[in-house]
């Protein structure tokens, strides 16, 4: 049962038809793991946490640069030399106390990441990194999770929402590189983009939540610089690892 201070909370949201009353139940049982508090990441769990999910956890092992501050809307100027962590946790609770935030200061791999997916509904990629983004693919898949990912270039973004086992996966689309290129240079950013790909995440965690139609089994390619939108049908790959 929501409270009467949730139902006010969220009022404009349960007055939609795609929403009610039901819908905020629903997404007040989400329980949603968050990789990344940086460009993508700031506006997901902003929004997230807005809309009224049960709990949010996020794992990053960074702190706050200079050169952040033009698209992490997280952070301000008195937090440059913080861990991002220690800052999220004070401002998404600000935010919404009825949430629960957990926040780690942790580096994701193979090992680090199992030990916070137990009774997870969705894991969010919001990385920076290709290998992380195949890492959160496959610990989605063999555990069972759904999952949302993201890519951002300069004025150009990808997304896809995974469904394991039924939809296709981020590995059937993309190929995994053989090795992290070490000396890799820093990518091109325009502050908006990442703000934009972060929001659909957090959208399609939401509509995923309610049963509405999400990106399962399609790759949407977004480009700002003429302002275009193309959600592209995929298919899942006999031999890949969500076919097993």
């Amino acid at each position: 049962m929501l409270t009467e201070k949730q139902k006010e909370r969220y009022s404009r949201q349960i007055i939609s038809e795609f929403i009610g009353e039901e819908g905020q139940k629903k997404l007040s049982n989400v329980k949603a793991l968050q990789i990344g508090a940086g460009g993508l990441g700031s506006p997901c769990a902003l929004y997230l946490v807005a809309a009224g999910i049960e709990e949010l956890t996020i794992i990053d092992d960074d702190i706050v640069s200079l050169s952040n501050l033009q698209r992490q809307i997280l952070y301000n100027e008195d937090d440059i030399g913080i861990n991002k962590v220690e800052i999220v946790e004070k401002r998404l609770s600000k935010l919404n106390s009825n949430v629960k935030i957990f926040t780690h200061k942790e580096y994701v791999d193979n090992e680090s990441i199992k030990k916070f997916i137990k009774d997870k509904d969705f894991i969010v990629d919001c990385s920076d990194n290709m290998k992380t983004k195949f890492l959160v693919n496959r610990v989605a898949v063999e555990n069972n999770i759904k999952a949302v990912i993201a890519g951002i270039k300069d004025l150009y973004g990808q997304l896809i929402t995974i469904n394991p086992h039924k939809s296709a996966c981020y590995q059937c689309v993309f190929n995994e590189p053989e090795s992290e290129i070490k000396t890799q240079k820093p990518l091109p950013v325009i502050g908006v983009t990442p703000g934009i790909l972060g929001v659909l995440e957090a959208l399609e965690v939401i509509k995923t939540t309610l049963g509405l139609p999400n990106l399962e089994n399609h790759l949407l390619m977004v480009n700002l610089l003429n302002m275009s939108f193309n959600k592209i049908k995929i298919l899942k790959d006999e031999n890949c690892i969500c076919s097993k």
